[in-house]
């Protein structure tokens, strides 16, 4: 069973913000707490979230287990910044973790940034549709609120209730449904499970990275999916890892992994450089994944504004139209 997920407090800008502030201050030599105490010195939004860190840190806590303790890491990253401190790879982890964040946080801005127009021309349209009856008093100044303002009201719960749906199903033991129901459709399923296997390849290759063994990494990168039944389908590797089976070997026996990916791996082992060969790929496999989102992206705000054109002439054309004198 898949442990419950201590996530971060910090936004993705202040997760990019800090890392990338680390990286340069463990170049630099700085220690732990000192490299904190600056960061909150300098960085006031994030000065909350890392006062604590200092004194923890001068007691003998490791970075990752204080900076997960504080709410500042999440479980992945408490993993991944222990084992990088033990190998002495601090820096690097921390270069990429933030790179890894900015490029999130950049790709989720650019996707809402192209939906605040068409929810504007929304919410202008409810407002708009019912108006000509008022003006021809076939509507009370309540019922147009009523029109406007409250099935605006009522759309917008819906759509908030619809969002924490997930969580929802997941609080009340329900995760399983939830995970059934992402799989239904193959479009949805297969943009999820793209997405949840690309987030798995980047942190194996963190992992390795960092300096985890892959029987311990295999595991914990298989721990990030977030669907119970994408992660069952990797059961047949987790039972080979004690056999001694090379990675490519091991991966091979999960269906969802392509054979260009598993020659992609076994490339990267067989020359020792896995770890870098996965990050490279899953560089790639982002940016194509990325693509697919700024697409979607084109084309919601036109399937919104022709749904709203739609809905406008229905709404002219069941009032009637008007007879010639």
């Amino acid at each position: 069973m898949r442990k419950a997920s201590h996530p971060t407090l910090l936004s993705l800008d202040q997760q990019a913000t800090l890392f990338q502030q680390l990286a340069h201050l463990e170049r630099a030599g700085v220690t732990a707490a000192e490299a904190f105490e600056l960061i909150a010195k300098n960085t006031p939004l994030l000065r909350k979230a890392l006062s604590p860190l200092p004194l923890r840190l001068r007691k003998g806590q490791k970075i990752g287990e204080a900076g997960y303790r504080t709410g500042l890491f999440d479980d992945n990253q408490r993993l991944l910044i222990t084992a990088a401190e033990n190998s002495g790879r601090l820096a690097a982890l921390y270069h990429t973790l933030a790179e890894h964040c900015s490029g999130t946080a950049r790709r989720q801005k650019k996707m809402r940034s192209r939906l605040v127009l068409p929810t504007a021309v929304l919410v202008i349209s409810f407002f708009v549709q019912p108006l000509p009856d008022l003006v021809a008093a076939r509507i009370s100044g309540g019922e147009y609120l009523y029109q406007s303002a409250g099935r605006l009201a009522i759309m917008a719960t819906g759509i908030v209730l619809l969002l924490k749906c997930p969580r929802f199903l997941v609080a009340i033991g329900m995760d399983r449904l939830l995970h059934t129901l992402q799989l239904l459709l193959p479009s949805v399923a297969a943009w999820l499970t793209n997405r949840q296997l690309n987030r798995f390849y980047f942190m194996l290759a963190m992992m390795l990275d960092a300096g985890l063994p892959y029987s311990v990494a295999l595991p914990q990168a298989v721990a990030t999916i977030d669907n119970a039944l994408l992660r069952q389908e990797f059961k047949p590797a987790l039972a080979l890892l004690k056999t001694g089976t090379s990675v490519a070997e091991t991966l091979a026996t999960v269906a969802l992994i392509k054979p260009a990916t598993l020659q992609i791996i076994n490339t990267g082992e067989y020359s020792g450089q896995l770890p870098d060969t996965l990050l490279h790929f899953t560089e790639i496999d982002a940016q194509t994944l990325a693509l697919q989102d700024e697409a979607f992206a084109e084309w919601l705000p036109r399937l919104v504004y022709s749904a709203i054109g739609l809905w406008m002439a229905y709404g002219i054309l069941s009032r009637g139209l008007p007879l010639p004198a």
